[in-house]
């Protein structure tokens, strides 16, 4: 449950407003402090704790209910303590990273965002959780569970593991991915499709009900991007095909990107394509906005009267389709670190946090669980009312970014281009044919094809 839309309690950046960084970044590994000066003390200290593991993970108020809730519980039932170190978004990433690259045994688990699966686990930095008896049954949610394995168990594969078995290598830590949220007294019923949510916007903004029947975040890179993702998925939309070929700018990617930077720019503020997480919270939960797609965080703030204006105006439900209705995911994973110097007290946080008794105790600290029956759980759903729309989105669809390393970078220069457009409003199918190019260009100096 990442924040999209609001702000963190302490003014910092959610981890969707950072620009995700890709291991080919060697300068921007540079440019942060990386290893503790001392990692050998560290690692004798640590591995003289027999009752202790260390846990790192980047700053997130989702993380919050996790440490003051789950942390204390594991302890008390396992005697096991966790030393939970973490550090901005960009700044772990890259110490985690390089602490498995070195294998200086600061971490024991790494709590990471899904898109770096792929670049760590290409490394072999991390564990195979297979090889301790640790599988992701079917209690799991499939769409986070198999972001846990690389390589991945469907869609293309980077080279050099076209054939290899996928491996279990981390495990679903926190729930999160789009959902909608709308203004009940605007639509009288949750829009099912992109033509209601439009229709009826458009009235209730002639009728003065509301300013914009739509809002979303229009920054050029990732923000704009995850905006446009489920209306290009909605429209059956694909990003590459099996070798990794560009297909973001088909017919039917073209029909998104020229949808979204026209006729819902239109439904949106005059200034949207400079709209980042403050402002497109701002809008809906100030009571200016009648529908958004926002991340599971977000809409939990919808009831919070401290934050919203509209407690009692705002519902959920799955994203509208064009011919489906599939959302973009983006959870919190953990792996354990292949040079974990508390490896088995780390396995034993493994097993222990992929339990439905656990997963529940999430969801009652606030937090979106990743196995199903917590999500169905009676009490957890009176108490977290986004519950079933979680799970209902799920079952409608539910999809990662694509798994490759190099998705930060694509991900840039797609992002750039629909900005260019968006400013413009009009000309999406254009900017997805200037992407595809420069992207191809990209990759293939990546090696992914000749």
């Amino acid at each position: 449950m990442t924040p999209e839309t609001v702000p963190s309690k302490d003014g910092g950046l959610s981890r969707r407003d950072l620009l995700r960084t890709s291991v080919a970044a060697g300068a921007g590994l540079a440019a942060v402090p990386l290893l503790d000066a001392t990692p050998a003390l560290a690692r004798t200290r640590r591995r003289s704790a027999s009752k202790t593991l260390v846990m790192g993970a980047f700053v997130d108020p989702a993380l919050v209910p996790f440490k003051q809730k789950i942390i204390p519980l594991f302890k008390k039932e396992t005697g096991i303590s966790i030393e939970m170190l973490q550090a901005p978004y960009d700044a772990f990433f890259a110490k985690a990273f390089q602490d498995g690259q070195s294998k200086a045994g600061q971490y024991d688990i790494y709590i990471m965002d899904d898109p770096w699966v792929p670049q760590y686990a290409s490394a072999g930095i991390l564990e195979d959780l297979s090889s301790h008896g640790i599988v992701g049954d079917a209690g799991f949610a499939k769409p986070f569970i198999d972001l846990g394995y690389w390589p991945p168990r469907q869609g293309p594969r980077v080279k050099g593991f076209e054939t290899k078995k996928p491996t279990l290598v981390a495990l679903p830590t926190i729930g999160d991915l789009q959902t909608l949220t709308y203004r009940n007294d605007v639509y009288s019923s949750a829009p099912k499709t992109w033509h209601e949510l439009v229709t009826v916007g458009q009235a209730a903004m002639k009728a003065g009900k509301i300013k914009n029947a739509y809002v979303f975040r229009g920054v050029k890179g990732n923000p704009i991007v995850t905006s446009w993702y489920p209306i290009f998925l909605s429209f059956g939309g694909k990003f590459f095909d099996n070798k990794w070929k560009v297909t973001f700018n088909s017919p039917q990617g073209k029909a998104a990107a020229d949808f979204f930077v026209g006729k819902l720019k239109s439904l949106a503020p005059s200034g949207v394509a400079e709209y980042d997480s403050t402002q497109e919270g701002a809008a809906i939960l100030g009571g200016d906005a009648g529908a958004i797609i926002q991340y599971t965080g977000n809409a939990i703030s919808s009831d919070d009267p401290k934050v919203s204006k509209e407690v009692g105006k705002l519902d959920f439900a799955t994203v509208p389709k064009q011919v489906k209705a599939i959302a973009q995911i983006g959870i919190f994973i953990h792996g354990v670190s292949a040079s974990a110097p508390n490896k088995d007290n780390a396995i034993t946080f493994m097993k222990w946090f992929a339990t439905d008794k656990a997963q529940l105790a999430l969801a009652l600290a606030g937090d979106v669980p990743v196995r199903t029956k917590p999500l169905q759980n009676a009490t957890a759903v009176k108490k977290h009312r986004l519950l079933p729309t979680v799970l209902a989105q799920l079952n409608s669809g539910a999809e990662a970014r694509p798994r490759m390393p190099d998705w930060s970078a694509v991900e840039l220069i797609l992002g750039t281009e629909l900005n260019k457009a968006l400013v413009a409003g009009k000309g999406g199918g254009a900017a997805l044919d200037r992407a595809a190019t420069k992207a191809t260009a990209y990759l293939k100096r990546q090696g992914y094809y000749s």
